[in-house]
């Protein structure tokens, strides 16, 4: 299949013997033997039945095939389906016949018979003809008492008469010209026909099937009459067709191949009166059957074809899981896949979904999921589509819904519900696939539960399973809010490029960046351990550029970088690994908010006795490093550092870390000496608290009168406060004198409260 060309598989059955997959031809070779060497005194009627899409067409064609080239018979195909009407079957059968017969180079024997065969066809068909005809015209031609006469005479006697009346009511009835002008025309065609019929009539039926006999006894070859299709007939094309054959069952060197589904040609038999079965077993001399399809060569077509698939989109080959595949086609697809008809129907679709949702250098689906899914898209349709009303459940997203046993049952009733949407055949299979699809439920069928990790795995690789991911395969593109596949390739091809990751990252909003960040947990094993200090330096990167706002709901990107940065040095198993890589990233590109983190988390996991990131030798040598780089930017230049919103992080460290005592309140005592930096420094201490109210929460500023009490004092705070209030401020700065002026007064309050 090329790249750049869509080619849709077709179901059309094969022509040519070296197009066999299924080991028939052999089969085909023997049946064209047993024709060719057919000669008697009767026809031969021989049956090759098979169900839809079993191959039976195919057959055909590779016997016919074989006919051709030894010349063993002379061949008419006649497919009755494509004749509407059932009078025109008997007519339409003979005048095929006699066509083939005379088509290529033919004999004086192969002329006369062909001559033979049209007129036995006029005998048989003459009376119908007249009739038929008499009807559709009786209603107009009666309106005028001459053109009735003009019928009678028709009816008694000669073409002659016939055309003289005909055109003389023509002449005088017109008033209704266009209609009776229609109805001469056929009088005289009619007349003509009945000319040809006068000199047929000098001989008897019966004499002219005695010269259709005596033709095709002198035969060498037999004429072989294939009818296929024929389980495609209306009950009265079905018994017309087969009383056809039954009629004719005594001409010599003539054999019958007819090709239909048996249990569908006696339904429709015994709904034209007869007894199907027993009606077939006496038209029917050598029944054959398709012979079955093996399971493993359904299989090798099947795989050939989605191996093509694959072969031509490289996107969906990067992720492919073979085990899951394994697992999905073994327990769920495989009884999906009956004859060849399903497969090439199947694969044809299939071809043109994974076009549509290939992506640019990544797949964006599940190939493996979409796979599965177009097994039921295909053959349980209903089922398929209703798969998207119960989106939340399926993906075990609903929100509030606990594993419970109200849920549990909820979720098999659902279950049901898709399973009985489905053809009967393909129930079993049907809920075996739902059950492969989504794991999510696997807490309801196997008391299973999944961890996070395993979870954000579902996510990378794009699984139906997932609720940010179902309604790709469903709208069959990817949805603006959603993040593509193939930009968090892109990320994951940076995590070696610390100022392209960067760059990149913070193109995206603070609630942007922590999704990107999330979904890159999962690829985090597929990070370069060779090399690790590029990547850690990438991290420290990120942490230091992107956005640091978060909620109760919502962590901040500044959070998610730390968590990606602690998963990737895990996978280091000696800690003091860890320490040097981090180390070496700082060295090269100090990032004094990652620091923050990792010393902090670190410390916190000690002081439960858990095992932190870390070697001793490598915390203490990073906490070191970091406490200087603080010392130096605070120093080198005060404002910008008091202008960063993590100062009070910093501030605390030099407290908390330094060897001096209270290092950090120090460095407040020697450089907060404006308005202006006392501001930033108040700014910089401010908290906020969600308080409940009949609206909702309100978010509501404040600084704590501790901590100014401990990192100033509030004798010097309050110095601060009056010589403030004599500067006009802005908006901002008004904003913070305020909280700082209500510091005050709680201190003062619980002052009071506390003497009392």
């Amino acid at each position: 299949m090329n790249h750049d060309e869509l080619r849709f598989a077709h179901d059309r059955p094969i022509a040519r013997q070296q197009d066999d997959l299924l080991d028939r031809a052999d089969f085909a070779q023997r049946l064209a033997w047993a024709v060719s060497s057919w000669q008697n005194q009767e026809s031969l009627v021989i049956s090759l039945t098979g169900s839809w899409g079993s191959g039976k067409s195919s057959i055909k064609n590779m016997t016919l095939e074989q006919l051709t080239n030894n010349q063993g018979c002379q061949v008419i195909e006649f497919n009755p389906w494509q004749w509407a009407g059932q009078e025109k079957l008997s007519s339409a059968f003979f005048e095929e016949v006699s066509r083939v017969v005379q088509r290529h180079d033919p004999t004086e024997a192969d002329k006369e018979l062909a001559k033979v065969l049209r007129r036995y066809e006029r005998r048989l068909n003459a009376g119908v003809n007249v009739l038929n005809q008499t009807a559709k015209w009786a209603p107009i031609l009666l309106g005028s008492a001459l053109v009735t006469t003009a019928l009678g005479t028709v009816a008694e006697g000669t073409a002659a008469q016939m055309t003289i009346w005909t055109l003389s009511a023509v002449s005088w009835l017109g008033s209704i010209a266009p209609w009776l002008k229609q109805g001469a025309e056929w009088c005289l065609r009619k007349s003509n026909i009945l000319e040809q019929q006068a000199k047929d009539n000098e001989l008897t039926l019966s004499q002219i099937r005695a010269q259709l006999q005596q033709l095709l006894s002198d035969r060498q070859q037999p004429l072989l009459i294939v009818l296929d299709d024929l389980d495609r007939l209306s009950t009265e094309q079905l018994k017309a067709m087969f009383q056809l054959v039954k009629a004719h069952m005594d001409f010599a060197n003539v054999v019958f191949l007819l090709l239909f589904q048996r249990d569908t040609v006696e339904q429709g038999l015994e709904r034209a009166g007869f007894d199907g079965a027993d009606y077939l077993e006496k038209i029917i001399q050598v029944p054959f059957s398709v012979p079955a399809i093996s399971g493993s060569q359904l299989e090798e077509i099947l795989f050939s074809r989605l191996n093509a698939i694959l072969d031509s989109e490289p996107q969906l080959q990067q992720r492919f899981d073979k085990t899951y595949w394994a697992e999905m086609f073994q327990r769920g697809m495989r009884p999906f896949f009956g004859n060849l008809r399903h497969v090439y129907r199947y694969a044809s679709t299939l071809a043109f979904h994974c076009r549509l949702l290939r992506g640019t250098e990544v797949a964006e689906i599940n190939a493996v999921d979409l796979f599965a899914l177009e097994c039921l898209r295909i053959f349980a349709p209903e089922t398929y589509a209703e798969m998207p009303r119960h989106k939340m459940l399926l993906t075990g997203s609903e929100p509030y819904a606990r594993q419970n046993e109200a849920q549990r049952n909820r979720v098999i009733e659902v279950i049901d519900l898709l399973v009985n949407l489905a053809p009967m055949p393909h129930k079993p299979a049907t809920r075996r696939l739902l059950k492969e699809m989504f794991p999510t439920l696997d807490w309801v069928f196997t008391n299973t539960h999944y961890d996070q990790p395993i979870q954000l795995r579902w996510l990378i690789d794009s699984r139906v399973c997932c609720e940010k991911v179902f309604d790709r395969y469903y709208e069959m593109s990817i949805p603006a809010q959603e993040l593509p596949n193939s930009l968090l390739h892109e990320f994951s091809r940076r995590i070696t490029e610390p100022e392209n990751f960067a760059a990149l990252l913070v193109t995206f909003e603070d609630n942007r960046q922590s999704e990107i960040l999330q979904r890159l947990l999962g690829l985090v094993d597929e990070f370069p351990l060779e090399q690790s200090a590029t990547v850690v330096q990438t991290l420290l990167r990120a942490g230091e550029r992107v956005g640091r706002r978060m909620s109760h709901t919502f962590f901040s990107p500044r959070e998610r970088v730390l968590r990606l940065l602690r998963l990737f040095l895990k996978r280091h198993e000696q800690e003091s690994v860890r320490s040097q890589l981090v180390i070496q990233a700082f060295n090269a590109l100090p990032s004094l908010v990652v620091a923050h983190d990792l010393l902090a988390a670190d410390y916190a996991l000690r002081r439960r006795g858990d095992i932190g990131i870390f070697d001793d030798l490598g915390l203490e040598q990073l906490k070191s490093l970091y406490i200087a780089t603080v010392r130096d930017v605070a120093d080198s230049d005060p404002d910008a550092f008091l202008a960063d919103e993590d100062v009070a992080s910093y501030l605390n460290d030099l407290n908390r870390y330094s060897e001096t005592d209270n290092e950090g309140r120090g460095w407040v005592v020697r450089h907060v000496t404006s308005p202006t930096r006392f501001l930033q420094f108040a700014r910089a201490y401010t908290s906020f608290q969600s308080i409940p109210t009949s609206n909702g929460d309100t978010r509501t500023a404040y600084i704590s009168h501790s901590t100014l009490e401990y990192m100033m004092g509030l004798t010097r705070v309050s110095e601060w406060v009056v010589q403030l209030e004599s500067i006009p401020l802005s908006g901002a700065g008004l904003e913070t004198l305020a909280l700082v002026k209500v510091a005050l007064e709680r201190h003062a309050l619980d002052a009071t409260a506390t003497q009392e």
